[in-house]
C-alpha cells in the first residue's frame, strides 16, 4: 500500500510541474505577444475594423486590456492606417513590445508630447495670422501720387487710392498708373463738396456714380470701395449706409489717422509719429493723403513702412467680400433735413446696382467699326429684347447724349443723326421731326436719372442696320453695320 501510494503521488507531482510549465510558458508567450490565440484574437479585432481601427476608439476587449494592434504601443500609429491626404495603407511595421514600466513611460511621454505640440500648434496658428496693415490714400490724383507710387514700387508694397472723379478727369495718366501697378482704386466722390454730398443722398449718389463712370472709362472696371469725403462720421446716417451697401458698395473708413489733413504743412515727423501710434493691433487701416499740397506725406511714407514691416505686419489692399471698417453712425447737422429717397427711386437706382458687381453674362455691341461692351447690370433683357441706358451706348460709341428738360427727352448723336428719345410718348425720332411725328415706337421709358430704351430700336434709328445676334455662356454679341 505503501508503495501504490508513492508511485501515485510521483506521477502526479510529474503532471502538476508539466502542467505549471506550460502554464509559465503560455504566460510568457502571452505577455510577448506571441501566443498563436492572441493573434487569431487580434486579426479577428482587425478584420472587423477594416484591418486597422480607422478613425474611431479601439472598443474591443483584446484592444482594452492594453494590447497594441499588429505589437504596436499605444499612442504609435498602428500598421495600415491611411498616410494624410492618401487612401493608401502605410507600411506594415512591427516594434518589439513594450513592457508594463516601458508602457508607463510612454504614457508620459505621450503626455509630454501632446502637451509640446498644443504649444507648437498654438504657435503656429499665431504665426499663420500675421499683423495686417492697409494703406490708404485720399484726395488724389495729384502731382503727389507719383511720388507715393514710386515710394510703393521701391518698397514692394500695395495701397488703396480713393481718388475724385474730377481729378481722374484731369489726369487719367495717374489713374492708369495706379491699376497698372497693382493697387486698388476707390471713389472719393466727384468734388468732395460736403455741403453737396451730404444734403442728400440722391446727391451723394450722383456724384459717386459721376466718378464711377470716369474711372471705369479710364480702366476698364467699377470701383466697388467707396470712402466718404470726411468719413462717414458725422456724415452718414442709416439711409446712407443702408442704400450704399444695398446697391453692392464697400463704404469703409479707417482705423488709424495720420494727421496730414489736419492743418496745412503737418510735417512728415509729425505724420510718421501719428501713423504708427497703435502697432500692436492686429489690422491697421491707415488714412493718408496724395491730393495737392501733401508731399510731406509722401516724404513720410517710406519711414512708415519700414516700421510696420520691422512690427511685422504684412500689407494688403482691401478685399470686397470682407466686412469693411465703419465708423458707428452718427448723423451731424446736416441730417436734419434729410429727406428719404422716394421708392420708385430706389426701385430703379438701387435695387438693380448690384447687378454691376455680380458675375453674368456681358453683352458685346457692334456698331460698324466700332465696338463697346455692357457688364451684367448694365443691361437688362425684357420680352426677348436688350434694353439699354441711353447715354452709355450712344458716349461709347463715340457720340454725344444730353438732357432737354422742357420736352423730357434725350437729345443724342450717333453715326451722323440726331434723335430724340422721348420718355413722356415713348418714340425715338430723327431731330427736327415734330413732337409724335417720324416716331417709331420704342418704350422709351426714365428710370431714375437714365433713359433707357431697346438697343435695335437705338440702332436702327442711327442708322446701324442689325446684322446678327448671337448668344454664348461667356458673351451675348450684337452686331450692326
Amino acid at each position: 500500500m505503501v508503495r501504490k501510494k508513492r508511485g501515485f503521488s510521483r506521477r502526479k507531482a510529474v503532471r502538476l510541474v508539466l502542467a505549471a510549465a506550460v502554464l509559465a510558458a503560455a504566460l510568457i508567450c502571452r505577455e510577448a505577444g506571441n501566443s498563436p490565440f492572441w493573434k487569431s484574437s487580434v486579426t479577428l479585432h482587425a478584420a472587423d475594423g477594416g484591418g486597422a481601427a480607422e478613425g474611431r476608439e479601439a472598443s474591443s476587449a483584446g484592444l482594452l486590456s492594453g494590447a497594441a494592434v499588429s505589437g504596436a504601443p499605444n499612442g504609435q500609429a498602428n500598421a495600415g492606417l491611411p498616410i494624410h491626404g492618401s487612401a493608401q495603407a502605410a507600411p506594415a511595421v512591427r516594434l518589439s513590445p513594450a513592457s508594463h514600466s516601458q508602457r508607463g513611460s510612454f504614457s508620459q511621454t505621450s503626455g509630454t508630447s501632446n502637451s509640446a505640440a498644443k504649444t507648437a500648434a498654438a504657435t503656429v496658428k499665431k504665426s499663420a495670422l500675421p499683423k495686417t496693415v492697409y494703406l490708404t490714400f485720399d484726395d488724389g490724383p495729384s502731382a503727389v501720387t507719383p511720388k507715393v507710387l514710386e515710394i510703393l514700387r521701391r518698397e514692394q508694397v500695395k495701397a488703396t487710392f480713393f481718388v475724385l472723379g474730377n481729378g481722374a478727369e484731369r489726369h487719367p495718366e495717374w489713374i492708369n498708373a495706379i491699376w497698372e501697378q497693382g493697387s486698388s482704386i476707390g471713389n472719393h466722390s466727384y468734388d468732395h463738396n460736403y455741403k453737396d454730398l451730404y444734403s442728400s443722398f440722391t446727391r451723394f449718389w450722383g456724384q459717386i456714380k459721376k466718378t464711377e463712370e470716369i474711372i471705369r472709362l479710364i480702366t476698364g472696371v467699377r470701383p466697388q470701395l467707396v470712402r466718404a469725403p470726411g468719413g462717414t462720421f458725422d456724415h452718414f446716417d442709416d439711409t446712407y449706409f443702408h442704400l450704399m451697401k444695398q446697391a453692392g458698395y464697400r463704404v469703409t473708413d479707417w482705423t488709424v489717422d495720420s494727421g496730414d489733413s489736419k492743418r496745412r504743412g503737418v510735417p512728415a515727423s509729425e505724420i510718421l509719429k501719428n501713423s504708427i501710434s497703435n502697432t500692436k493691433a492686429s489690422k491697421v487701416v491707415l488714412l493718408l493723403h496724395d491730393g495737392a499740397g501733401h508731399e510731406e506725406s509722401a516724404k513720410a511714407l517710406p519711414e512708415i513702412i519700414k516700421r510696420y514691416k520691422a512690427a511685422g505686419y504684412i500689407f494688403k489692399t482691401p478685399d470686397v467680400r470682407e466686412e469693411p471698417v465703419q465708423f458707428k453712425t452718427h448723423p451731424g447737422k446736416s441730417a436734419a433735413g434729410r429727406v428719404k429717397p422716394a421708392e420708385a427711386w430706389i426701385d430703379a437706382n438701387i435695387t438693380p446696382n448690384i447687378a454691376l458687381f455680380s458675375s453674368g453674362t456681358k453683352l458685346v455691341v457692334e456698331a460698324g467699326m466700332l465696338q463697346t461692351t455692357l457688364q451684367p447690370g448694365e443691361y437688362r433683357i425684357e420680352n426677348g429684347r436688350y434694353i439699354v441706358p441711353l447715354r452709355s451706348v450712344v458716349e461709347r460709341l463715340g457720340g454725344r447724349v444730353s438732357w432737354a428738360a422742357g420736352t423730357h427727352s434725350g437729345q443724342a448723336e450717333l453715326n451722323g443723326r440726331k434723335i430724340t428719345a422721348d420718355t413722356v410718348g415713348g418714340g425715338l425720332a430723327l431731330a427736327g421731326e415734330g413732337r409724335g411725328q417720324g416716331a417709331v415706337s420704342s418704350g422709351v421709358t426714365l428710370r431714375g436719372d437714365s433713359i433707357w430704351l431697346p438697343l435695335r430700336d437705338l440702332l436702327e434709328v442711327t442708322g446701324h442696320h442689325l446684322l446678327g445676334v448671337t448668344s454664348e455662356p461667356e458673351e451675348r454679341r450684337v452686331k450692326a453695320s
